[in-house]
């Protein structure tokens, strides 16, 4: 059994063999609900839809009704205390008040007995049975109410955290559209889906699983899973995710692995078992509850043993405050106010790109003082470029090119594919040479025109003055120097570099601001190289011609100055990233490894996201820190006028639910994307709506709630068991059915940045998403 406080469920894991029935009636014994994680025997979208209804009817669950009825009895009950006339039976009423509302706190309270541990319902139970026995019927009856409503409220305003996870979940579709053998496509639970099926994707539906898109051109909103504001263009070979928005047209994707393998599934079950990677705080809180309650009993005790002798009163008085005692310890807020900080934050990072695994490196991330940064396709693209061409000896730099890149074109570096590459940009024709010989670590050569020609590492220039300056140049700029010789006689040298990435400057500068004091770059480049590169993005520290295996100890060494996170991509960094007190990986939607090994995901290729996420932390650990101090006042205030006797049992049970309320509450505003959070992320307002918040809030045309065009009208995808599919002779007009399925009509459209009234589309009444014709754009709001 798992416990996943995050979204307040109980996971019972049991062997196939076991009957479910027998979990079922174990389970109800116990006073809980168990429902499958999925339907087994394909009930499908309308078991899913009749489990929704059903939890969705708060108000009719047995524990409610029986609130409800002792509410209604207990107004009736204030009306006629009222008058003088009908007070008797007001007293009276107030006994069935009592009956019916403690009905569940008291079962409760006799399981925690049973199980050996003292709850708040306990605690409740006990008070009002005092109340009773000392003749305060009125006041139990008001008693028992308000504590239960206070315990709806409270777990009411607690959820808000648990349904931004939940929003989550429902953007994956319970069914998808698959490609049977006979060509026909069959309805199928996302469950089902097995590794190199084809399904069926849909215009303005939500991707059911991970995939390849195989036929098909689209734009996906991946906004959801990665946090990325803009959508992106898809064609044949492009990897997408479960639980992303399809664009303008039907695509058909390749299954790339089991649904509970898929990113969105496991940044789902990751949430929800964050609350297992505890932080002080929360340990904090979980002691202070273990020790709470049984202080709060002990005091009442002696209330009522020594407060006649201590306050001079009777011991009637001093039972009864001992009641008050017990009463206002009912609810500790600390104790859950806490944990909902917590999940508000991780919840709030997850729907915008980052996965952060608990509150321990939510801690962490709020003290941090140094981040380490792996070069390479972390503040690179890792995508080299030729930055310079140097032609020396009277040669020109077309020549240069031509000759590098006849003999790169038979190489695969990256660097060789960069030379080609700005060849063919400059007008070069580049003809491959035959029998190019790569030699590792030296470069690639080849025969042209009977002269030996070598594309490579630089010798030694002693001597050459005019290459020496091209040298320092190319290492003065940051790039890589390349030389290109002749039979054995330098002609020139080329200065090619890894594209750093465009938001690296002023993610840069946002970790500044939110109060990192230390940044290092770590890399295997050459010292000159690294320090140039370090200059152009402000990096203080740099720590050059590492292997992998020396990162980790120079990361150990960073961990001197205070807590660190090394920030890589989990490829040849996994040593540094497991000795840093937080490992941050990027781009981990895309590869499962660097889902795994990080601590802090961000999702997106995006640094931005970094600030982002340091940012949130220590507003959370703001947060956190005022409802430890504000808990601590509220028991203290609470204890010491209930001792004194200020509170009568009504009022100190008003009291003690409201601060729960407004704690807890504080607590839920880290679920709100603050102007400062949205400027250090770089979050635009068009990903700030998309994230969960798209699950619910748009009409299917992906825009969310800020679409600012007319409405448009969706019909309800029909249920499709057996839709043929069109031969491959049949033109397929962009249904998405065909061999051509999404390319035959459809056209490749770009969706403009910022759509208004005055388009196209939106003349004829279409969502404004798209700069098709008015008439592509009415027959594609049918989802048939």
């Amino acid at each position: 059994m798992r416990v996943l406080s995050a979204t307040g469920t109980l996971v019972v894991e049991a062997p196939a063999a076991l009957d479910d029935a027998v979990l079922i009636r174990t389970a109800n014994a116990s006073g809980l609900v168990l429902e499958p994680t999925h339907p087994r025997n394909g009930a499908g979208e309308e078991k899913k839809a009749e489990q929704t209804t059903k939890r969705t009817r708060w108000w009719l669950r047995p524990e409610m009704i029986m609130l409800e009825i002792a509410a209604a009895l207990l107004v009736v009950v204030e009306i006629m205390g009222c008058y003088t006339e009908t007070k008797s039976a007001a007293t009276l009423l107030s006994y069935a008040v009592v009956a019916v509302g403690i009905v569940f706190p008291a079962r409760t309270a006799f399981m925690m007995l049973k199980a050996k541990r003292v709850s708040i319902n306990v605690l409740l139970v006990v008070a009002v049975a005092g109340a009773l026995a000392l003749g305060k019927v009125m006041e139990a009856a008001c008693v028992v109410v308000i504590f239960s409503l206070g315990v709806v409220l409270e777990s009411y305003v607690a959820d808000r955290a648990r349904k931004s996870i939940q929003k989550l979940m429902d953007l994956s579709p319970a069914l998808a559209e698959r490609f049977a053998p006979d060509g026909t496509v069959e309805q199928v639970e996302v469950e089902q889906l097995e590794v190199d099926d084809i399904v069926l994707v849909r215009p303005s539906s939500r991707l059911p699983t991970d995939g390849t898109v195989v036929q098909g051109a689209s734009w996906i909103d991946a906004s959801a899973i990665t946090g990325e504001s803009m959508p992106v263009e898809v064609e044949p070979g492009a990897e997408v995710y479960g639980g992303t928005l399809n664009g303008h047209a039907a695509l058909r994707i390749k299954v790339a692995k089991p649904f509970e393998d898929t990113v969105l599934a496991r940044v789902i079950k990751e949430v929800e078992e964050a609350q297992q990677n505890r932080g002080q705080a929360q340990r904090f809180a979980d002691k202070f509850g273990t020790i709470y309650t049984p202080v709060m009993i002990a005091l009442a005790v002696l209330m009522a043993a020594f407060g006649p002798q201590v306050f001079d009163i009777s011991y009637t008085d001093a039972l009864y405050r001992a009641l008050v005692v017990l009463i206002v310890s009912c609810s500790c807020s600390l104790v859950l106010s806490v944990p909902v900080s917590v999940v508000s934050a991780v919840a709030r990072a997850a729907r915008d790109g980052v996965l952060i695994k608990g509150g321990a490196y939510l801690e962490q991330l709020a003290k941090l003082r140094s981040v380490a940064f792996d070069k390479t396709g972390t503040l690179t693209l890792g995508r080299p470029v030729l930055l310079q061409v140097h032609a020396l000896e009277g040669h020109g730099e077309t020549e240069l090119l031509t000759l590098s890149a006849s003999v790169e074109a038979g190489a695969t570096h990256p660097i060789a594919e960069a030379i080609v590459r700005a060849a063919r940009e400059r007008g070069v024709v580049v003809t491959p040479a035959d029998d190019v010989e790569v030699i590792p670590g030296v470069g690639a050569q080849s025969r042209i025109d009977g002269a030996m020609v070598v594309v490579g590492r630089v010798g030694d220039l002693a001597g050459n003055p005019a290459a020496q300056a091209a040298l320092d140049t190319v290492e003065d700029a940051g790039g890589t120097p390349v030389a290109v010789t002749v039979d054995g006689r330098l002609i020139g040298l080329l200065g090619v570099a890894d594209e750093l990435r465009p938001e690296a400057v002023t993610a840069l500068a946002s970790l500044r601001r939110v109060g990192v004091k230390h940044t290092t770059m770590l890399t295997g480049d050459r010292e000159r190289v690294a320090q140039a590169i370090a200059g152009r993005l402000g990096i203080e520290g740099v720590r050059a011609q590492l292997m992998p295996n020396e990162k980790s100890t120079a990361v150990t060494s960073i961990k001197q100055s205070g807590v660190t996170a090394m920030v890589g991509d989990g490829v040849n960094d996994a040593p540094a990233l497991a000795t840093a007190d937080v490992a941050v990986v990027m781009g981990a939607a895309g590869t499962d490894v660097a889902l795994e090994m990080a601590d802090v995901a961000l999702m997106a290729d995006d640094l931005n996201k970094l600030p982002y996420a340091v940012a949130l932390a220590r507003r959370a650990n703001r947060i956190i820190a005022q409802n430890i101090a504000l808990s601590l006042a509220v028991i203290l205030f609470l204890v010491i006028f209930a001792v004194a006797g200020k509170f009568t049992l009504t009022a100190g049970v008003l009291i003690n639910e409201a601060w729960a309320l407004v704690i807890i509450a504080n607590g839920l505003r880290l679920l709100r994307l603050t102007p400062g959070l949205r400027e250090v992320g770089a979050i635009t307002k068009a990903a700030r709506s998309t994230p969960a918040d798209q699950a619910s809030g748009d009409d299917g045309c992906g825009c969310g709630d800020s679409c600012g065009t007319a409405p448009v009208t969706v019909k309800e995808l029909p249920q499709v068991n057996a839709l043929p599919v069109a031969s491959a002779s049949a033109p397929s007009e962009g249904c998405g059915c065909g061999d051509n399925c999404g390319t035959t009509t459809v056209p490749k459209i770009s969706v403009p940045v910022q759509p208004t009234a005055a388009e196209g589309s939106c003349a004829a009444g279409g969502c404004g998403c798209s700069s098709a014709p008015a008439d592509e754009a009415a027959a594609s709001s049918h989802r048939i």
